[in-house]
């Protein structure tokens, strides 16, 4: 059963939108390595999973992965919110801006829908844990070239020169 905190754990904040960033977020959100991703792999394990314990352990790790998966969704909005309503960011962006109302969906940043073809599940657990170990990995060098487009990253670039 899920259960959701009305508030995210980290505060989110974007001092100016930038809708092209809000396309690449859409790889953290919807991309073969982004959370949605993730949280379904590991729930389909979790419920794949004989072994109560792993199970509990792998449905706990999916729920977290969704909560990953608002806080990148709401940040992603946030960058987009221009889309609904300017006419220039509609325009770098027609699928986010008229099909999409500038939020986001579910969808990478080149505008492919997600699909379950995504996921590795194979019903072997030492497999599935390897594959997972590997997701994370994908994950988190998206989440570094990500980074390297934020003007936080600009800026402590130029504080370290």
């Amino acid at each position: 059963m899920y259960h959701h905190v009305k508030e995210l754990m980290y505060t989110v904040r974007v001092d100016t939108p930038d809708p092209k960033f809000g396309n690449m977020l859409l790889e953290q959100f919807g991309g073969a390595n982004g959370e949605l991703a993730a949280a379904m792999q590991y729930s389909v394990q979790g419920i794949n999973c004989d072994d109560l314990e792993r199970k509990d352990l792998l449905m706990d790790i999916g729920t977290e992965e969704l909560s990953h998966l608002e806080i990148i969704g709401v940040l992603t909005r946030m960058h987009l919110k221009p889309c609904r309503h300017s006419r220039t960011a509609a325009e770098a962006d027609p699928l986010i801006a008229i099909a999409g109302g500038g939020g986001v969906d579910l969808r990478n940043s080149a505008g492919n829908a997600w699909t379950a073809d995504y996921l590795k599940v194979t019903g072997e657990l030492d497999v599935d844990l390897r594959n997972d170990i590997a997701a994370e990995a994908r994950a988190k060098i998206t989440y570094e070239r990500l980074m390297n487009f934020t003007t936080i990253r600009e800026r402590s670039m130029r504080c370290s020169s």
